[in-house]
């Protein structure tokens, strides 16, 4: 019975794992440690017939100004559990300089229930390009309820959403 304990944990894990519903919006913060710096960061995770896709917002303080990015993401839970986030589009900025688009962001992140508080925590990673180096950090978001906080991205989805061009689940 011992012997078998460990083999039924290792089967039911991954089930357990994949039945945690990911989806809704999550705040916190991105520390780039490249960078030193900590970014207001949000995330909406919805999903639609079974497949995971979201959207992030970044704010970023440049020279006392204040910028943002807001980018749709590719979502999937690897076989180990992880959140795995990579982007996809750059959907809407306020950027000084036009954006480059061979820049993506890997997220690979933990889903953990502390105390009835789901939150996604791991790290972050950029590829480097012509014009930019690598970054990486880490990322803590938890999960909030969108009617009760203030969100410059649910703000951005609802907006799009009015113009029929998304489809939000609440």
């Amino acid at each position: 019975m011992k012997r078998l304990f460990p083999i039924l944990v290792a089967i039911c894990c991954p089930i357990f794992v994949f039945s945690q519903d990911v989806t809704g919006l999550w705040k916190g913060s991105l520390i780039n440690e490249t960078a030193n710096q900590t970014l207001d960061y949000e995330i909406f995770i919805n999903q639609t017939g079974g497949k995971l896709s979201a959207f992030s917002h970044t704010w970023f303080i440049i020279d006392n100004q204040r910028y943002y990015g807001i980018k749709k993401l590719h979502v999937r839970i690897a076989k180990d559990g992880k959140i795995v986030m990579q982007d996809a589009l750059l959907v809407e900025n306020n950027y000084p300089i036009a954006a480059n688009k061979n820049v993506i962001q890997l997220n690979v992140l933990d889903l953990v229930d502390c105390n009835n508080e789901m939150t996604l925590s791991g790290l972050f990673v950029t590829n480097s390009s012509r014009n930019f180096k690598a970054l990486n950090g880490r990322i803590k978001v938890t999960r909030v309820n969108p009617l009760l906080v203030q969100s410059d991205l649910m703000n951005y989805i609802e907006k799009e959403n009015g113009e029929g061009s998304l489809t939000v689940v609440k």
